[in-house]
């Protein structure tokens, strides 16, 4: 896909704090970067309101709400996504050992609320109805807000893949880098 850069000091702006983020997280925004040059619009919904939306959280700790996003974007199956919620998630201060963990599917090695996320997420994505078990028990360890929170972690995990794809940016998921060695990313499947 082609687009022409626009001149104006607003795109000069964007522009440089695009290549700011892509190199802090080493990640291509090369979707946005063709959302803001073909609909502002969109640029401007998919920035101010989703971008805020998928960031925040008021009960959940970034450990458990790495682990759900991190969950739903391998079901999406989108490496680059993954890569930068594991980067992501690293800035914030998560183990990079829980990291591996999530992204390569060893649930025996994460703490049990960690699993539950990890496992609750899986079920949601795969569209089990089910959950309600693990649903009250995420309710008990985290609350109603937590919840809410792991919903917003849940449901932004899975918006980014799907919009890269729809615009012919979409990658799969591989290999994923966590604390400086590669992991196998495994996809989440509900047990």
């Amino acid at each position: 896909m082609t687009f022409s850069p626009k001149t104006s000091p607003v795109s000069f702006f964007v522009e440089r704090n695009l290549r700011q983020m892509e190199t802090r997280y080493d990640y291509s925004f090369d979707y946005v970067r063709y959302m803001w040059h073909t609909s502002r619009s969109a640029f401007r919904r998919f920035s101010f309101g989703f971008m805020w939306f998928a960031k925040g959280r008021d009960a959940l700790p970034a450990d458990a709400a790495a682990i759900a996003g991190i969950v739903s974007t391998m079901h999406a199956d989108c490496g680059p996504c993954t890569q930068i919620s594991v980067n992501i998630a690293l800035e914030a201060g998560v183990d990079p050992k829980i990291l591996e963990h999530a992204v390569s599917g060893n649930l025996d090695a994460l703490p049990a609320n960690l699993a539950l996320i990890y496992r609750f997420a899986s079920a949601i994505v795969a569209g089990d109805y089910q959950a309600g078990e693990m649903r009250e028990e995420v309710i008990r360890i985290y609350g109603e807000k937590g919840l809410i929170d792991l919903a917003s972690a849940i449901a932004s995990g899975q918006v980014y893949p799907m919009m890269k794809r729809t615009m012919g940016f979409g990658e799969t998921c591989l290999k994923v880098r966590v604390g400086g060695q590669d992991v196998d990313a495994h996809r989440a499947i509900a047990a």
